[in-house]
């Protein structure tokens, strides 16, 4: 039997899918141990073509996926994890490559530690070739966590610190016990992206200890080309509906009270700060969302700027306050209002960074 299900979406990434593979290729746990699960979301290139000729060379290791309709990456996850048979699941996204010693490092912590989950740091990249491996350290440093009971089976992840190296990273620098995602029916939101915020939120409900690898073995490639990075596109949206489900699921979860002030912060950031600074900077024309979005704020969290405000250890940067400032007045605003408010609020976020590279 596999030790990790590796799913990895794909969706015209033809110029990268080598480089990924290569990688999971040369993985030091071997390549034998890895049940490597490639779905094609619908390629219009010959990305299909390339999968294809993996699976050729290693056909008791690499299993394509094909369909016809375009999911997006959380449709893409959701039909690998349908097909995963090993203990452990992990996704690397197809334009992004890993460490050699990734997967075994990961596998090694859930096994010896039994961990729920186990994640390991990454670091951004714009080449477009492997870079050497011996350019990271080999010793690494380990954060474990054990999370206490809410109820008979819904845990409270909290974690403090996630050490010094690299950034936290995403759902694709960790390992997952695989019955935890189906026992629980933790799936991805299909045809929707920002979809990881989500899981991830259900998916913590669930995790009663995690060990933080505190070493880089994920490399993000940073391509400005891909969804989350393109302009005037309104697949921006999306974030908004994403972050009422999560609500939504914690509410049928029946964990939405437990977790009310967190909730609340969190959803004042990604659904309603986060957002608007992406819609202010990232589309030309704006949409008329900005009553609508006041109104969920209100009406899931009432009380929402007093416990915003009552928090004593946030610092606050004078975006957060204007945003914040305007939760109420919107649907008194047009939408030339709301054009200039963006205009002045571009302004000053372009001379605060200005002022930050002096």
């Amino acid at each position: 039997m596999k030790k990790i299900s590796v799913i990895i979406p794909c969706y015209n990434v033809e110029p990268y899918i080598d480089r990924c593979l290569h990688s999971i290729e040369n993985q030091t746990i071997g390549i034998e141990n890895l049940e490597v699960i490639v779905v094609n979301d619908a390629s219009t290139d010959h990305t299909l073509d390339k999968l294809c000729e993996w699976e050729q060379k290693y056909p008791d290791n690499i299993l394509v996926i094909t369909y016809s309709e375009n999911l997006r990456q959380g449709g893409a996850r959701n039909q690998g994890i349908r097909y995963a048979t090993a203990d452990y699941i992990g996704f690397v996204d197809s334009d992004d490559w890993i460490e050699p010693d990734m997967f075994d490092i990961l596998y090694h912590e859930a096994v010896v530690g039994n961990y729920d989950m186990v994640q390991c740091k990454y670091i951004e990249s714009d080449h477009m070739e492997l870079l050497p491996s011996d350019v990271i350290s080999k010793e690494y440093n380990c954060i474990r966590y054990n999370f206490g009971l809410v109820t008979d089976d819904i845990y409270d992840f909290n974690v403090s610190s996630y050490g010094e190296q690299g950034e936290n990273g995403g759902i694709w620098s960790a390992i997952y016990k695989k019955d935890i995602i189906i026992n629980n029916e933790i799936w991805f939101p299909e045809k929707l992206v920002y979809e990881d915020n989500y899981w991830t939120a259900v998916l913590h409900l669930y995790v009663s200890n995690l060990c933080v690898v505190d070493k880089i073995l994920y490399h993000y490639f940073v391509n400005n080309n891909s969804t989350v990075r393109s302009r005037n596109t309104l697949h921006h949206l999306d974030r908004l509906p994403i972050e009422i489900g999560i609500l939504d699921e914690y509410k049928q979860r029946g964990v939405f009270d437990y977790f009310y002030n967190r909730l609340c912060i969190e959803f004042l950031e990604r659904f309603y700060i986060n957002s608007i600074d992406l819609f202010f900077i990232k589309l030309d024309q704006l949409p008329d969302i900005f009553t609508w979005m006041e109104e969920q704020v209100f009406n899931y969290f009432p009380d929402c700027k007093e416990r915003y405000y009552g928090n004593p250890d946030r610092k606050y940067s004078p975006f957060e306050e204007i945003l914040i400032g305007l939760l109420g007045q919107w649907h008194t605003l047009s939408m030339e209002q709301i054009e200039e408010i963006r205009k002045a609020y571009v302004e000053e976020l372009l001379n605060f960074l200005s002022s930050i590279e002096e």
